[in-house]
């Protein structure tokens, strides 16, 4: 959501927000542009969206595309083990990130974090440090479905680019400071993402994926109370006095262990969670 056009303040974000409904409208309207663009090229194109931020009930069901089906509901372990990537086990030909924004400790970055905000000051996965996009990318790979297309904040291009060169990217609006940007109006931004997703239909042999194999996550703390309670669920390896790690045969199943921890490691769920 912290990607999506016109989104530039966590007042934006939850339900308890002044300009949260606001930000509901205009990214189910920057995800009902892509849909039509991916429709644009494949008519008969079955489409599932997973609502992946926050309380995960922030897409408006009744002004979706009725083209799309929607996973809604909220990312405990027994509900959506993979998160944002909920649904993808069933299988898919391709995959689009829309609404993304940079990772945690990226400089001036709009909105940025990884996954949670108040856990996670570092993500890493084999020993690099990746955002959401990349460790998404690792875990869709895992399934054997590429991504074809990013959408999102203009900083987090260049934090795709030192990776993935190929998938289209749209900026949905320029990014001036941590919540600041300049925004075009959802009417451009809708043409934008639009093109954009029919570019990346077109273009399969731009699409991405990397089978990286096994994978080792690694998540730094922000505070050392979390770690602790991380130690405390099955499978967590203790790496330094702010870091635990997971592994996993495929960076699917590190993910689900991931996941699983972080929660831990939150201790009482947050309200977003429930």
């Amino acid at each position: 959501m912290e990607g999506a056009t016109g989104v530039v303040h966590p007042d934006q974000l939850t339900p308890d927000g002044r300009n949260y409904a606001q930000a509901q409208r205009l990214l189910t309207a920057d995800i009902n542009a892509v849909i039509q663009g991916i429709l644009d090229v494949h008519p008969n194109a079955e489409i599932l969206i997973g609502d992946g931020h926050a309380t995960m009930r922030n897409v408006l069901l009744e002004e979706l595309h009725p083209s799309a089906s929607l996973v809604v509901g909220a990312a405990t372990t027994e509900n959506k083990p993979l998160c944002q990537l909920e649904g993808i086990q069933f299988g898919a030909d391709a995959a689009m990130c829309i609404g993304y924004h940079s990772k945690a400790g990226t400089r001036g970055g709009l909105l940025a974090h990884t996954f949670i905000g108040s856990l996670i000051a570092d993500l890493r996965m084999n020993g690099k440090s990746v955002g959401e996009v990349e460790a998404n990318a690792a875990v869709l790979s895992s399934y054997g479905v590429p991504l074809a297309m990013v959408s999102g904040n203009s900083d987090l291009e260049s934090e795709i680019r030192q990776w993935n060169t190929t998938s289209v990217f749209v900026a949905t609006k320029t990014t001036l400071g941590p919540t600041a940007a300049i925004c075009e109006t959802p009417a451009i931004t809708s043409m934008k993402l639009r093109k954009g997703a029919s570019t990346a239909m077109e273009a399969s042999q731009h699409w991405y994926i990397q089978d990286v194999g096994a994978v080792r996550l690694e998540v730094e703390t922000k505070q050392h109370d979390q770690l602790i309670r991380a130690l405390d669920h099955p499978g967590v390896i203790r790496v330094d006095e702010q870091t635990f790690a997971v592994d996993g045969p495929t960076a699917s199943e590190a993910f689900r262990q991931l996941w699983s921890a972080c929660l831990t490691a939150l201790g009482e769920l947050p309200h977003w969670l429930r």
